[in-house]
């Protein structure tokens, strides 16, 4: 066995495979090594050896060692779809190269304005060889050592990678079965991996045929040096045991795209040997539009009179009682053959001039949120829907089955993501598919929920945005969703119409009859199903009493916040666009506890530049009238992705890179950031807040850029630097980070799902995840004790904050500050001057005495029944 040390073929900064942002490198499917995110324009060898193959489109070459390693180092990613444009190659296949040579040159310009990322990768890819001594996590030089490759001997050959056709592999059975390259780039790293992955376990040899070369399909660079293209035949053959069920089932994988989008515009046989790609002709069959999969059934609906609780997750706060009205919808099937292409694509066109106008309606009723509406729009502009249903078309399929097919392909695909506010960006797709084939089928728009009965409870899969447009005053008292999250569109709707929400109640909640009698608890996250005469008729007691006081509260909501006993405490709002910055003022918010910038970054294809986010921060601070702004800085990462932010797959991107961790290793998107916020008039009226902080490093850190911005900018003022105490390391020494930081706000829904080692996007558990937990609470009490250490202010801006059960545990815990949902602030405020802090100190220490939030709700209701 035989060890070399390969050079770094590009200078730039180093970083382990898992880095990468293509799941194929990332997790070790193409091979094992490592990755640069360059700084220079050339692509040097790694070592002395042989040019195995150069790809056709110039981005990738694979060097074989004296000892038999295959080195592949391939230029950025995704850049095989640039097609050689901007790649330059010094270098042919069989040509011998010493350590050090220019392989490739390229247009760093150019390939990184149009790849996905620059990031270069050098992964050792046959099999027999261990890579260790990475060189990883700093700068590095072209030609430094870079890992070191164990194993071979210069002697191993095994089944030629690729070459001129020859005579069937082995003896016995053998299969073979012949199929059209789907993919648009051809085999390229991505689904030839994808491809070794899934025949590497059989014992036999599976080989590809394309024209007259062929590859071992076990092997990345054979593969990826067959050359293939959009449209080529190629010929599966299999030799070993099963040998035809092999080939069967690779031949269905390639079909499938191995994991890259399927070009469905295929000639159904491209001519081989022509070294050419086929034209597209006539897409073949293509598959049916999704339907949902047979599941189990749910149980027939509740008896009358049988009282059932549901439990869910909040979404909206508040309570109501009302009669069912059942929204689920039953699947459509729609024709899948279609009267032509020149009487099926008119049809669309004007479904979709249709469903735009009634978008432009939507936001005239509610302008306040046209933002949503435009998000729609921009939906229904994006070429990969529409080009796809017009394909279909093309190939002989009604105007209805092509739009529902592509419209639940991406619906699909965004469903799939591991952040659920992009996941719930599915409901919208949903919500436009239905549209669509409503104005397909010669019906007017559909009324929502506009002629529901007043007082009515809506039951649904998930509510549409396009549902609540328009609804009168009065007629929708609640909402619970079977599905759905508490972030997603609709639920933004349902809170500024002060309805009532509950969402992930289950499949059970299909069990409801119309018309049924229920409690919804947007407080508790819970329905109550043919509640018991009395419980109905409290809850209407109770709720025209809320609405009373709610009335009377609003009209001492301006007035500062003080105890029964004189304590001050601040209730500020939570914020997440500039049009709720007038209504917070309004219910009495003394400033902004909370702005979630992510409303600017999202859904769009760059970031926002300096000056626009300047103009929004502007904006809010004077809609606030000089009251405090806290500003957090942008919050996305695996769990919350951007499109134009790459990086890298994550298994659990809830404990990768967020918060904080982005803005260090993307620190221009944090600097522009700062720089915008620096510059919000009066000086002193925003404060900055760095989220998902774990240790006094990472702000000292974001203090050095605050300090360098300010000076640049000329301004003399300091800005007071918070931090936010969501990992439960940061809670433990918060006595350090108290050190660095001028003020600490506790985002209590990551730090709950944290402790509580619970996906709060994940509904099978959410609706056990309550902040009020005993353990919640006692890492509560060890961030403020630690803060006082430094006389450091400590507020709460998560969703404890709106919950009045948790106020007084809060407060006796020694916060200061509520940052706080703007629709409860006027009941906050006028509870929290009934209070005293003795007796708030005096049931927070018996609740942290307590083993479950269920105790700790309990304590809190007998000590204030009024809740």
């Amino acid at each position: 066995m035989t060890a070399i040390t390969l050079a770094a073929p590009l200078a730039g900064w180093a970083m382990p495979l898992s880095e990468v942002p293509d799941p194929a490198f990332a997790q070790g499917l193409v091979g094992t090594g490592m990755a640069i995110d360059p700084t220079v324009n050339e692509l040097r060898s790694p070592c002395d050896g042989t040019v195995l193959s150069v790809h056709r489109a110039r981005h990738a070459c694979t060097v074989r060692t004296a000892s038999g390693a295959e080195i592949l180092l391939h230029l950025g990613v995704d850049t095989v779809g640039l097609n050689g444009e901007g790649f330059t190659a010094h270098v042919q296949d069989g040509q011998s190269v010493k350590t050090g040579d220019r392989l490739i040159s390229f247009d760093m310009d150019l390939v990184g304005s149009r790849a996905q990322s620059l990031v270069s990768m050098m992964v050792v890819v046959n099999d027999g060889y261990t890579v260790d001594g990475q060189s990883v996590d700093r700068e590095i030089a072209a030609g430094d050592a870079a890992m070191t490759v164990h194993g071979g001997s210069g002697a191993d050959a095994g089944l030629p990678a690729s070459g001129p056709d020859s005579a069937e592999e082995g003896d016995g059975e053998t299969g073979e079965r012949s199929v059209v390259l789907p993919i648009a780039s051809g085999l390229h790293a991505r689904p030839a991996a994808a491809l070794v992955a899934a025949t590497k376990a059989y014992p036999g040899t599976v080989t590809i045929h394309c024209r007259d070369r062929r590859a071992n399909a076990k092997s990345v660079v054979a593969l990826m040096g067959l050359g293939t293209m959009l449209g080529d035949r190629l010929t599966v053959r299999a030799a070993g045991p099963g040998a035809q069920d092999m080939a069967e089932s690779v031949a269905v994988l390639i079909e499938g795209g191995l994991g890259d989008p399927v070009v469905a515009t295929l000639a159904a046989g491209a001519a081989a040997g022509a070294g050419s790609q086929a034209t597209p002709a006539t897409p073949p069959a293509a598959p049916a539009p999704a339907q949902p999969a047979a599941e189990e059934e749910v149980g027939p609906p509740f008896a009358h009179g049988e009282e059932v609780l549901l439990k869910g997750t909040i979404a909206v706060p508040g309570q109501a009682v009302g009669a069912v009205v059942r929204r689920f919808r039953s699947t459509v099937r729609v024709v899948e053959q279609g009267a032509g292409p020149d009487i099926e694509e008119p049809r669309l066109r004007r479904a979709l001039e249709q469903v735009v106008a009634g978008l432009a309606q939507s936001a005239q009723r509610m302008p306040e949120h046209a933002a949503i509406f435009q998000a729609h729009r921009e939906l229904l502009d994006d070429p990969e829907l529409l080009d796809g249903a017009l394909a279909d078309i093309r190939a002989g399929k009604s105007a209805e089955w092509s739009w529902q097919r592509m419209a639940r392909l991406q619906a699909d695909a965004l469903a799939a993501l591991a952040d659920p506010r992009m996941a719930e960006r599915a409901a919208d797709l949903r919500d436009l598919e239905q549209q669509v084939l409503t104005a397909l089928s010669g019906k007017g728009p559909d009324v929502g929920l506009a002629e529901l009965p007043a007082g009515s409870i809506v039951l649904a899969d998930e509510i549409l945005p396009s549902d609540l447009a328009g609804v009168p005053a009065g007629r929708l008292a609640g909402i619970g969703m079977a599905h759905g999250g508490p972030t997603s569109h609709a639920v933004i709707l349902a809170a500024a119409l002060g309805v009532p929400t509950v969402v992930a109640l289950g499949r059970q909640a299909e069990r409801v009859p119309d018309g049924a009698p229920v409690v919804i608890d947007g407080n508790r996250g819970e329905l109550l199903v043919f509640p018991p005469e009395d419980t109905l008729a409290a809850t209407r007691t109770a709720v025209a009493a809320r609405t009373a006081r709610r009335e009377e509260n609003r009209l001492t909501s301006r007035e500062e916040c003080r105890m029964a006993d004189g304590t001050r405490i601040e209730v500020f709002a939570n914020l997440g666009r500039v049009s709720d910055a007038p209504g917070a003022v309004v219910e009495g918010a003394e400033g902004c506890g909370l702005l979630r910038t992510e409303f600017l970054f999202l859904e769009r294809q760059s970031a926002p530049t300096e000056d626009e986010q300047y103009q929004q921060y502007q904006q809010i601070a004077d809609a606030l009238e000089g009251r405090p702004l806290v500003i957090r800085t942008l919050d996305v990462g695996g769990d919350k992705p951007l499109s134009y932010l790459p990086l890298p797959k994550e298994e659990n991107p809830v404990l990768g890179l967020r918060g904080v961790r982005v803005g260090l290793r993307e620190p221009e998107l944090l600097r522009a950031q700062i720089r915008a916020i620096l510059r919000v008039k009066p000086a002193g009226v925003c404060r900055i807040m760095v989220p998902m902080i774990a240790s006094p490093s990472e702000l000292q850190a974001v203090r050095a850029m605050v300090d360098e911005e300010r000076a640049k900018l000329g301004r003399a003022e300091p800005i007071e630097l918070g931090a936010m105490i969501e990992v439960p390391a940061a809670a433990l020494i918060a006595d350090r980070i108290g050190a660095v930081a001028d003020f600490l706000s506790i985002g209590t829904n990551d730090l709950t799902q944290y402790v509580l080692a619970m996906d709060r996007g994940n509904p099978h558990v959410a609706a056990q995840l309550d902040a009020l937990h005993p353990g919640v609470l006692r890492l509560i009490r060890l961030a403020v004790m630690g803060a006082k250490t430094h006389d450091r202010v400590v507020a709460v801006c998560g969703g404890s904050a709106s919950d009045p059960m948790a106020a007084p545990l809060l407060i006796g815990l020694g916060v200061t500050e509520l940052s706080a949902t703007p629709a409860v602030i006027a009941d906050l405020k006028a509870f929290i001057r009934t209070l005293r802090m003795e007796d708030c100190r005096r049931v927070a220490e018996a609740a942290l005495g307590t083993d479950s939030a269920d105790e700790v709700r309990r304590l809190v209701a007998e000590s204030w029944p009024a809740l």
